[in-house]
């Protein structure tokens, strides 16, 4: 059964804290160009409240790397099918697609997102929606949901999945960026949601933890995100995070640098050959070992690695100061 319940937080007005509203809401067209920051950057997730500050002036970007963040319509999208009542789409980079169905505040009917080790993975909530917001959603606002359906990707197949969600408006004030940009009155909004499927036998969690930051008064998209999808289970382990700002870093971090993997691998499991993908080099030596450490192949770095001789089981692929975790079947 669906609980949604909504508090205010009682924070001292010293802004004139704006609300999100449908006058406000992001319509099919709207785009951002943000610039690609470094992803080890603080989240500020205890800044919250009025008359607050959240510091990026000396985040790094990487050099040369922006992300559309647009608003597209649904009914454009390759993925319509399993999103078939929703109106447009929010579109972060092309890594995170959100759909949004129409009415009196934000209600998703899932993602897409694209996961390096699982492809594109869709997360359709065509049984229980997900309430995100429901307009007027002021300062101190906050929303919880249940929300289910089912999960599909190239490796798992479609399998049910059910999850929780929090949604808050937590907080206003000043937002620094780099090159000595300073923006007032900004509103952040932070969602954080976790829907678990089992597959193979084994709980896979999928949890989103977003900020965004609004100025309101200039654009109905975000000048500033923090957008991390973490895949979590016995059988994998993915971190993803994007960090995107409006105005250009002055100081930059190489794209090594932006990942702590040089390589990720696909499908996973997998039954024949692993692929690689990313930074690696060609020439350099691999691998692939049991989880007590012995070793059963070998050889130099390819795009792709035939496994098709390995017993069942669970293995590592290490690759320089890389490790991967994969599931042969």
């Amino acid at each position: 059964m669906k609980k949604i319940h909504t508090l205010l937080f009682l924070f001292p007005f010293l802004f004139s804290a704006q609300s999100f509203t449908s006058m406000n809401e992001a319509n099919i067209g709207d785009l951002v160009n943000l610039y690609l920051c470094d992803s080890n950057a603080n989240n500020y997730a205890s800044v919250v409240g009025n008359n607050v500050t959240w510091d990026y002036s000396q985040l790094a970007g990487v050099f040369g790397v922006t992300k559309d963040v647009q608003i597209l319509d649904a009914s454009l999208s390759s993925n319509f099918t399993s999103f078939a009542g929703s109106a447009k789409v929010l579109s972060v980079g092309g890594t995170l697609e959100t759909f949004y169905a129409g009415g009196t505040g934000r209600t998703s009917q899932g993602f897409v997102f694209n996961e390096v080790s699982l492809g594109a993975v869709v997360a359709s909530w065509n049984i229980d929606q997900q309430n995100l917001m429901t307009y007027p959603f002021a300062l101190g606002n906050m929303v919880t949901d249940n929300f289910s359906g089912s999960i599909t990707s190239g490796a798992t197949g479609t399998v049910p999945s059910s999850g929780t969600s929090v949604s808050i408006y937590d907080g206003v004030g000043t937002l620094l960026l780099p090159g000595g940009n300073t923006y007032t009155n900004v509103s952040r909004y932070h969602l954080k949601d976790s829907a678990v499927a089992t597959v193979f036998g084994t709980p896979v969690s999928f949890v989103r933890n977003v900020f965004e930051y609004y100025d309101l008064s200039t654009s109905n998209l975000p000048i500033f995100m923090v957008v991390n999808v973490n895949v979590i289970s016995a059988l994998l382990n993915n971190s993803s995070t994007l960090v995107l700002s409006k105005d250009a870093p002055t100081t930059f971090v190489g794209i090594d640098e932006q990942t702590s993997k040089s390589f990720t691998i696909h499908p996973n499991p997998v039954v024949d050959e692993v692929h690689l993908t990313g930074l690696f080099d060609k020439n350099e030596g691999y691998n692939v070992t049991d989880l007590s450490g012995r070793t059963f192949l070998s050889g130099l770095a390819d795009e792709k690695i035939n496994v098709s001789t390995l017993p069942s089981g669970s293995y590592l692929i290490r690759l320089g100061s890389s490790t991967m975790k994969f599931i042969k079947l």
